[in-house]
């Protein structure tokens, strides 16, 4: 009799069917306003609003689709209280648009809108965005996010970033930082037509890939900069600094397809660094505000080192790939080329490639 009962209870009980399961997951211009937890699969239409006292939990392995309503705007995350997307190895979280074939820029992205709090996105993939991330006066921390096919891949605006081990990828501007603070480690930016562009921030790379990126890989304004470790290598235009301060330590430049490095008004120390086989110009500078020290030049097309300002450079104590004057001042352009252009002291030059470039 008992057994009887029971399986008629499990026949009797109801159960979900795979809409309706679907049906709990669907949020249509939502606002969360208490903490929630995300799993499984979740489909934003126009968008889900965060409020600055919720926390959106995400778990392992959730897929998060967007997709647009008749009003024709992009579907986003807005996060003005807390996101908590903690993604593994084998389970990252996914952010995409729920269209079969997406394009670039099909759904908004995640915005962060006055959020200070700890924010966080780790293995997470974000793809087909209008901007990946975009955080306005925020603070987040990205850890091994990856970020494909986006208009912009990372937008900040008065925001500290933390990233690490992470990725922008096929996109059209890998990350754009204005009066920001931004730490990042291990992470690479490639393909994208603009890779970083920096603007009156605080900027802090350490071993970070910047390479085959189409237009430009760096570019700077009025930063205070740090590079360690970086290789800005294969894109069109290497790197451009402009105004502000800072070092490039330990960094290699290598086969850009114009210049490698262009510095206007920018107090740089350029120590230990590598300029090799670069199609066009290694350095080109308009000023004597940099210092270049320790560091190796070789097998670039154009000139070594171009002065195009009328200050003297301080270029003393590199390898200029030989040891032979002649060849040494016939790869740089200053005065002795030029009446107008600035002298650029090289001697004393090492003999050797210094054993601590990359």
């Amino acid at each position: 009799m008992k057994l009887i009962f029971v399986i008629c209870l499990i026949v009797c009980m109801p159960v979900l069917s795979p809409a309706a399961e679907q049906k709990k997951n669907v949020y249509t211009e939502a606002v969360i306003s208490a903490d929630v937890i995300w799993r499984g699969a979740v489909l934003v239409r126009g968008f889900v609003v965060v409020a600055p006292q919720a926390t959106l939990r995400i778990e392992p392995g959730t897929v998060v689709r967007f997709a647009k309503t008749s009003t024709g705007h992009l579907p986003s995350l807005v996060v003005q209280g807390r996101i908590h997307a903690a993604g593994s190895i084998e389970q990252p979280i996914v952010f995409s648009s729920d269209t079969a074939s997406p394009s670039i820029g099909e759904w908004g992205g995640i915005v962060l809108l006055s959020t200070e709090k700890r924010n966080l996105l780790e293995h997470c993939r974000i793809t087909y965005p209008q901007s990946g991330i975009d955080a306005r006066f925020s603070s987040i921390t990205l850890t091994a996010v990856s970020i494909e096919h986006a208009k912009t891949g990372l937008l900040a605006y008065d925001s500290v970033v933390q990233m690490a081990d992470s990725s922008v990828t096929d996109s059209g501007i890998g990350m754009e930082l204005h009066t920001s603070e931004f730490e990042a480690r291990g992470i690479t930016i490639s393909s994208c037509q603009r890779a970083a562009l920096f603007y009156s921030s605080a900027v802090l790379l350490t071993t970070a890939k910047i390479i085959n990126n189409l237009q430009s890989g760096l570019e700077i304004s009025d930063c205070r900069i740090k590079i360690t470790g970086g290789d800005i290598s294969g894109n069109e235009l290497g790197a451009t600094i402009k105004g502000g301060e800072g070092q490039l330590f330990m960094t290699s430049f290598q086969r850009n397809k114009r210049y490698a490095l262009h510095l206007v008004g920018a107090r740089v120390k350029i120590q230990r660094c590598l300029f090799a086989d670069n199609r066009q110009d290694a350095v080109r500078t308009e000023d004597g505000l940099a210092l270049f020290m320790n560091s190796a030049f070789s097998a670039n097309g154009g000139f070594n080192l171009y002065n195009a300002g009328s200050e003297a450079v301080s270029a003393r104590q590199n390898w200029w790939g030989t040891t032979d004057q002649r060849e040494i001042s016939q790869k740089i352009y200053d005065h002795s080329l030029d009446k107008n252009a600035g002298i650029v002291y090289i001697y004393p030059w090492l003999n050797n490639k210094p054993q601590l470039t990359p």
